[in-house]
């Protein structure tokens, strides 16, 4: 039997294709561009361009890059094939050399079919004849610097040495643009709030220069934090650590904070010089300083290797360090009673997270300076103690050391004294499930005497630990 077949469908699909083809849609030309050879940063140059095209356009899209990467994109809207006009900024960019750069010109139709085509011209960076640095104060004008061919500078006895100010940089060439430099961290093209905070560690008065280069964005005078001549990272959280080597009784000097008279500087490692210079009470070793502007101190602690050092027990070296709270008698006083800079600001309420390093003063020695009513309590309300304890690890409080005190101090309220007349100032106790172990409390209702300076000395060659308490 013969198969019939029917060739009607056949015949529709060939005519569907024809069909097609003679709508086909066509792919948009570039006929023609113009633009110039070359152009300096910051300029905004002409730029025309002709589309030759059947299908209706989406776009016309003109990318520029510098160094292979792109750095602005323009996007011109069209329906139809024509010329369009259109001024093409020049980034204004940093680091980056004169020479070649790339633009790129991308004509799509709305069925998404597009052609591309690149131009290449020179761009130079401008050598600007100066620029204004703009003040609250007024305006100055910032020369070129001989030798150094994008550096500006200008000197003068400014009205303050935290000198917030923005960049002019006029308009350079036939297409120039001026714009601002500013911001904490220098940009191109900033708002003319965005201030750059320029500043420097002088008096009021004293004669400076500022100085800014347009192609590394770097500037002066900006302060930089330092400590013992070791420049302070980047502020993360307003904390700054570094980590360096220290000799007992070297000289060293912290240079770069504007209200270091409001920094809280630790007795405890820090013996201040009449010279403004300071004294290193600790041994040679190795520790961490952290700067932290939400509290204005120095935190000190001793280091073995990378991390914070832990007491060893054979050598009777590395770390010992200090936590406290409420002692044996919570009384009716704040529970806010140790703690550095401040008891009130960063109290320890036993939080092993708030252990505070004692200074090994060398062979088995530690000392800690605790101050009246600033870093530990008076304890000048009845019923109110503070208990103080110390520990062998960095961080933790499950090691105390056991305590024998061996030197207190006595005497009438206020004036106490070395000798055992009166009443004592400090007391052993047995210690809480706070201080998980023996901890050293202060007599309630036995004032301290506000302000004095207390010298705990621990010494660790014993077991229990020999505690003194001394006056400074």
């Amino acid at each position: 039997m013969r198969r019939k077949f029917n060739f009607l469908p056949i015949f529709l699909a060939a005519l569907l294709f024809y069909s097609c083809d003679d709508e086909k849609i066509d792919t948009p030309q570039i006929s023609s561009y113009s633009v110039v050879e070359s152009a300096y940063m910051a300029d905004s140059i002409p730029f025309d361009v002709t589309i030759d095209a059947n299908y209706p356009m989406n776009s016309i899209r003109i990318l520029f890059f510098l160094n292979d990467e792109k750095v602005s994109e323009a996007i011109i809207p069209v329906n139809k094939a024509g010329t369009y006009g259109q001024k093409l900024y020049v980034p204004y960019t940093k680091d980056v050399s004169d020479g070649t750069a790339e633009i790129q010109i991308i004509a799509k139709n709305k069925n998404f079919d597009y052609t591309a085509k690149s131009v290449f011209i020179y761009i130079g960076r401008p050598k600007y004849p100066f620029l204004t640095l703009k003040t609250a104060y007024g305006d100055y004008k910032m020369e070129p610097v001989a030798g150094e061919p994008y550096k500006y500078a200008v000197t003068g006895v400014f009205p303050t040495n935290a000198l917030n100010a923005i960049i002019e940089a006029p308009s350079y060439g036939e297409n120039g643009n001026s714009f601002y430099f500013g911001g904490k961290t220098i940009v191109a093209n900033a708002s003319n709030t965005d201030s750059i905070p320029f500043l420097i560690d002088l008096p009021p008065g004293s004669e400076y220069t500022v100085s800014f280069d347009t192609r590394t964005y770097e500037g002066e005078p900006f302060l930089k934090p330092s400590f013992d001549g070791v420049e302070f990272p980047e502020y993360v959280s307003n904390i700054a650590i570094i980590e360096k080597e220290f000799i007992q009784d070297q000289e060293l000097s912290i240079h770069g904070f504007l209200d270091l008279e409001d920094w809280w500087i630790d007795p405890t490692f820090l013996d201040v010089n009449t010279n403004g210079t300071y004294k290193f009470r600790s041994v040679d070793g190795k520790y961490r300083v952290t700067a932290d502007q939400n509290l204005k101190y120095f935190r000190i602690e001793p280091m073995s290797g990378n991390n914070l050092a832990d007491f060893d027990p054979v050598t009777k070296t590395g770390g010992i360090w200090v936590n406290g709270g409420v002692g044996n008698q919570l009384g009716s006083a704040p529970v806010e009673r140790l703690g550095i800079p401040s008891m009130t600001t960063n109290a320890c309420l036993w939080n092993p997270d708030k252990n505070f390093a004692m200074a090994p003063i060398g062979n088995g020695i530690y000392q800690v300076k605790l101050i009246a009513n600033q870093t530990m309590f008076l304890s000048n309300v009845s019923g109110s103690t503070v208990g103080i304890a110390f520990y062998r690890n960095s961080r933790s409080k499950d090691s105390a050391f056991a305590l024998e005190i061996v030197q207190n101090l006595y005497g009438t309220p206020g004036v106490p004294e070395s000798s055992s007349g009166g009443t004592a100032r400090f007391e052993f106790n047995a210690g809480t499930s706070d201080s998980n172990g023996n901890m050293i409390t202060t007599v309630s209702n036995r004032t301290l005497g506000n302000g004095r300076t207390y010298v705990f000395t621990l010494d660790a060659n014993y077991s229990p630990a020999k505690l003194s308490v001394s006056l400074e």
